[in-house]
């Protein structure tokens, strides 16, 4: 052996952007929980500080700060649940969620654009994985993976429930539709089959509610791109994608149409008045009673406690479900911590430097989210709160930390 040979090192850097881009493409596989993702977000909260490669600026500790209410409030509600445990468990995952966006956030702001590619790039793979399971599962191509891969005729994927991975596929799609709309033309092939992967995905979970949250982020991406278009280039290419985007998508939809299963599903899911939304034991009801239950209770019922007693499911609907769980003064900091990560956003995005493209993809999938949260109850969804510490990474980047600004001064 040689004496002079040097140690292998390994730099900080590189070891976090490891261990962030193994929690963003495990992050679609959440057959149960604790997932894998979790244990490796765990690892990334834990490392991402220890490592040194994170800048926690004012958005983040600002944003952190809010939910440390939400929580807390949350935690107290808890003395008033059916079921306490469970409750208590409830929001200590939040807490870990939180966390989770807050080091996601503070490792961007360190150095926002390869790192935002880094995570919105495994966050894709992580949804092609997805994808390919639905796939495999909804039309049959191995035997025995129906089941493991699909819910009541919808693909779910490496989801639990097809919702859910319907929803994280989204993201996904607006990355790939900016893509099209300003990356090079070399990409462009790569961006047309990500998209037609997703697309499929999504198609074939049959979420009225992740379909609802891919058409606002796209329209909401793709109104940002017209208003700050300055050349006659940039309006011909999003002419031509628009136009070859809609014949593909009715190509897609009528191809995907002729398998029976699909089409008789798809008769079924694309209407507004399906029979378990309908009557005081559907969703609508179940929500006139969350109403109810949040105007006469000011502190909340606690975690759990409405669909334990009240109702046979959750609210679905993540703002009354949080009124519900927190009180009125928990449920509106979530409002106003969303609302305000939707400010931070919009502002980015509409202002012409080199974070611009990251702002939208990150504002644009963060607003479907946020309009899919009145019909179903979001709070634990960890694509959430990845895009919401995406965002407030990228503001923070943009704001000197107190440290910097003091060093700047000295």
């Amino acid at each position: 052996m040689n004496a002079d040979a040097a140690p292998l090192t390994i730099r900080a850097s590189t070891l976090a952007a490891i261990l962030v881009g193994c929690a963003l493409c495990a992050s679609s596989v959440v057959f149960s929980e604790p997932a894998p993702a979790d244990v490796l977000m765990l690892g990334v909260i834990v490392g991402v500080p220890i490592l040194g490669v994170a800048q926690f600026g004012r958005v983040a500790q600002l944003h952190l700060a809010l939910w440390l209410v939400v929580v807390a409030l949350g935690l107290a509600g808890t003395a008033m649940s059916a079921v306490m445990n469970a409750a208590i468990i409830h929001q200590l995952v939040t807490l870990y969620l939180v966390m989770g966006a807050f080091v996601i956030a503070g490792y961007v702001a360190a150095d926002p654009l390869p790192r935002f590619r880094l995570i919105i790039w495994c966050y894709v793979v992580g949804c092609l994985v997805a994808c390919a399971a639905a796939f495999v599962g909804y039309f049959g191509v191995l035997p025995g993976t129906e089941e493991l891969f699909t819910n009541y005729g919808r693909a779910r994927g490496t989801f639990k429930d097809p919702n859910v991975f319907g929803a994280a596929v989204a993201p996904g799609l607006v990355l790939a539709v900016w893509m099209l709309l300003r990356e090079k033309a070399r990409c462009l092939p790569l961006a047309a089959a990500i998209a037609c992967v997703l697309g499929i995905g999504l198609l074939i979970s049959f979420s009225r509610g992740a379909w609802l949250s891919a058409v606002f982020s796209i329209l909401v991406l793709a109104w940002i791109s017209l208003v700050r278009s300055r050349r006659k280039a940039d309006l011909h290419r999003f002419a031509v994608v628009a136009a070859f985007g809609t014949m593909a998508l009715i190509g897609l939809i009528s191809a995907v149409l002729q398998v029976d299963a699909v089409r008789n599903l798809m008769e079924q899911r694309a209407t507004l008045d399906q029979s378990y939304d309908e009557g005081p034991e559907g969703r609508f009801g179940g929500q006139e009673k969350a109403k109810r239950l949040m105007l006469d209770n000011p502190f909340g019922i606690g975690t759990h406690t409405f669909r334990e007693v009240h109702h046979h499911e959750e609210p679905h609907n993540v703002y009354l479900t949080m009124f519900l769980n927190a009180g009125w003064l928990g449920g509106l900091v979530y409002i106003i911590s969303v609302l305000a990560t939707l400010f931070v956003g919009l502002r980015g995005a509409f202002q012409t430097n080199a974070l611009q493209g990251p702002f939208l993809i990150a504002t644009a999938a963060f607003a479907g989210l946020v309009v899919e949260g009145l019909i179903i109850d979001s709070d634990h969804w960890r694509h959430f709160f990845v895009i919401m510490g995406l965002i407030w990474g990228l503001a923070d980047a943009q704001v000197p930390s107190p440290a910097s600004a003091k060093r700047r001064t000295d």
